[in-house]
């Protein structure tokens, strides 16, 4: 007879941290390869908004759920989107002023 039991709890930690990770090393490529190019005319201003805006919500959420791999992943995620929109703001206003015309997003 088989008696391994799986605590479901943790399982579901374990995907929460993997799923983490992904979207953590998703935004750092995005963040470096913006550093390498020097442009985010492709990236709006309202992905950047929403996507800070949703980091906060889940942010919160972990820590309400008491959920470590909620709170920790999304935390660092919601810093990563924090320095995209910095990226933006930044590389648009360099941008412009050295095209001469405004960048919309």
């Amino acid at each position: 007879m088989n008696t391994t039991h799986i605590n479901h709890g943790h399982m579901r930690e374990y995907f929460g941290w993997v799923g983490n990770c992904i979207f953590i090393f998703a935004q750092l490529f995005q963040i470096v390869h913006t550093f390498k190019i020097k442009k985010t005319e492709d990236l709006s201003y309202g992905l950047e908004i929403l996507w800070i805006i949703g980091n906060v919500m889940y942010t919160t959420f972990g820590i309400l759920d008491k959920s470590m791999a909620m709170f920790l992943g999304n935390f660092i995620t919601l810093i990563c989107s924090i320095i995209q929109l910095i990226q933006k703001i930044y590389y648009d206003k360099k941008n412009k002023n050295k095209s001469g015309y405004d960048v919309i997003n």
